[in-house]
């Protein structure tokens, strides 16, 4: 404790020895002996109430984090709940027929569109027909013949170039 070494003791009683006298140095080394043990017990007191607030404070430091484990465990498990619950209901709503009632309600209404499209382009190519029909009953089309006539000044054109000498 105090780390004093054999011969210090010595030298410390062989010190008293020559200040108290051989007389009252029984009695001195009895009164420090005393006065040594109160002081160690005192200290070994104070040493121990130490460590007991201490270990206190580690105790409730534990008793905290044990709480707060516990409050954290608690909140794992109601995620986790909380997750196999929204599991099982997209894995019910995956298996049944209408898996995105609202994507198969616009494939509707795009499908429906497409066909009334469809529709109006078939009406629209059946005027057409008409049109053409009404336009050509004469039997020619008006187009080939036009173009056959000119065919024809053209080719006359030429000959009568060709016999002016002009190329």
């Amino acid at each position: 404790m105090f780390n004093i070494h054999s011969t210090e003791i010595l030298l410390i009683l062989i010190i008293a020895l020559l200040v108290i006298g051989p007389e009252r140095l029984p009695a001195a080394i009895k009164t420090a002996g005393l006065w040594m043990g109160r002081f160690r017990r005192s200290f070994y007191k104070v040493k121990a109430e130490i460590e007991r607030e201490l270990n206190t404070d580690e105790i409730r430091r534990q008793l905290h984090n044990e709480s707060v484990i516990e409050e954290v465990e608690k909140a794992k498990s109601r995620v986790e709940g909380i997750a196999k619950e929204t599991e099982t209901s997209v894995n019910k709503i995956v298996s049944s027929e209408n898996f995105d009632p609202g994507a198969s309600q616009a494939t509707n209404d795009q499908s429906s569109e497409e066909k009334s499209i469809k529709e109006e382009l078939q009406e629209v190519g059946d005027s057409v027909e008409e049109v053409t029909k009404q336009i050509y009953s004469g039997g020619e089309n008006p187009k080939l013949v036009k173009e056959s006539t000119e065919k024809g000044k053209t080719s006359s054109e030429r000959e009568i170039k060709s016999k002016n000498g002009i190329s």
